[in-house]
């Protein structure tokens, strides 16, 4: 049921609310304080980038009933910004405060995060956030909701996702862009060497991106720094329980002007099993490491068909590496395999091989929306069915 004819009208009345009760008026404190933050920005983007995390990462999510007048209407800025707390409608209204106060044109929208919105212009909202026009005459969709320490202006998670404009001429409802999995991309190579005694050494390299990048960058900025280390020890002991490792890259996780990069070395005694003229391991990056940063391995793939659209957390790209350094005269056995399909928004590619003494193993898997139709669930089971068939596979060696 909705009294708004249309989403224009809606649209026209959300904007209303909040010009009228002056939620985005500027004061000279605010002023002040969002020309500080531009000092140095190269360019609108740049500007647009320092506002939208001075908001995220200074203003506490907390917020209080105020009584009469809640719901549609954001608090005033002068409010939001002495008391630096508030719900997704307080930090959306002092970042479009702030923006304004730095000549942009900027606006509230509303959106439900995580669901549909059916078509009818009814209140089917539970979250706000800002939009800003560039230059160019596009708008840009802005989040300091969900981007504290995150390397987004908008959060990823919330693609293919409708969202309303409150402005004066009345938006229609629109949708969220697809992000490129590319954009998202979770990278591990694990570059080891086997001795013949069966002692493993090597280094593990973990470069992320976007919300690959926050998924691990969230381990660490939630919780104390003296548990820091622990946040990979139930990664590093799944591979054995006898394993020494050091890591290197975690030290800044508040600084995201780069992707997150994360170096682990080790040593593990007598990790493979060890016969006569044979050896048996399984390998490490193949083997699930690091999986709970890849949803799309939760889904059951035991189902041939669906009947529904689908979705995962977010796009993205997967990229696993491995190359094992084994003893002379030794030679894995059945060894040999290669894969690939490219399809639309699903593709994935992989080889294992051996180069003299040399092992390699290369995984790349594409996943290029949130949200999927039904039809595309036979490549996504393939894809995923295809990461998963190397782990716990083990690798037998056989001396010559």
């Amino acid at each position: 049921i909705s009294t708004s004819s249309n989403w224009e009208s809606k649209s026209t009345w959300f904007y209303g609310v909040n010009e009228d009760y002056g939620s985005f008026e500027t004061f000279p404190a605010l002023t002040k304080k969002t020309k500080s933050l531009l000092k140095g920005a190269t360019n609108e983007l740049d500007s647009i980038g320092k506002l939208t995390h001075w908001v995220a990462d200074n203003m506490r999510y907390s917020g209080i009933s105020m009584g009469e007048g809640e719901g549609y209407t954001l608090h005033n800025s002068k409010m939001n910004y002495t008391d630096r707390c508030g719900v997704c409608k307080d930090k959306a209204g002092l970042l479009i405060a702030m923006l304004r106060a730095a000549g942009f044109e900027a606006y509230a929208a509303m959106t439900m995060a995580g669901s549909r919105i059916d078509s009818i212009p009814a209140d089917q909202f539970n979250h706000c956030v800002s939009v800003v026009k560039l230059n160019d005459g596009s708008m840009k969709i802005l989040d300091p909701t969900w981007v504290p320490f995150v390397r987004e202006l908008w959060s990823s998670l919330e693609q293919q996702q409708n969202y309303l404009i409150g402005s004066p001429e009345g938006s229609g409802l629109m949708e969220t862009p697809v992000s490129a999995p590319e954009h998202h991309y979770l990278e591990i190579s694990n570059t080891a060497k086997l001795s013949a005694n069966g002692d493993l050494s090597g280094s593990i390299l973990i470069k992320a991106e976007g919300q690959s990048d926050a998924a691990i960058r969230r381990k660490f900025t939630s919780q104390a720094k003296h548990k820091w280390q622990q946040v990979f020890e139930s990664e590093m002991l799944r591979i054995s329980d006898n394993i020494e490792f050091s890591i290197k890259g975690i030290e800044t996780p508040y600084d995201y002007s780069e992707a997150f990069t994360i170096t682990i070395t080790y040593n593990v005694a007598s990790y493979a099993a060890l016969g006569t003229k044979q050896m048996l391991f399984t390998p490490i990056i193949g083997n699930g490491f690091m999986k709970s940063y890849m949803s799309h391995l939760n889904f059951d793939t035991s189902l041939e068909k669906r009947e529904h659209a689908f979705k995962d957390r977010c796009s993205r790209l997967v990229t696993l590496n491995e190359t094992i350094e084994i003893p002379a005269n030794w030679t894995a056995q059945d060894y040999e395999d290669e894969k690939s399909f490219e399809g639309a928004s699903i593709s994935y590619s992989g080889f294992k091989n051996q180069e003299l003494t040399r092992l390699n193993f290369h995984q790349e898997i594409s996943l290029g929306k949130r949200i999927y139709e039904r039809s595309d669930w036979q490549n996504f089971k393939e894809a995923v069915d295809f990461q998963k068939s190397f782990a716990g596979t083990f690798i037998i060696l056989n001396k010559q």
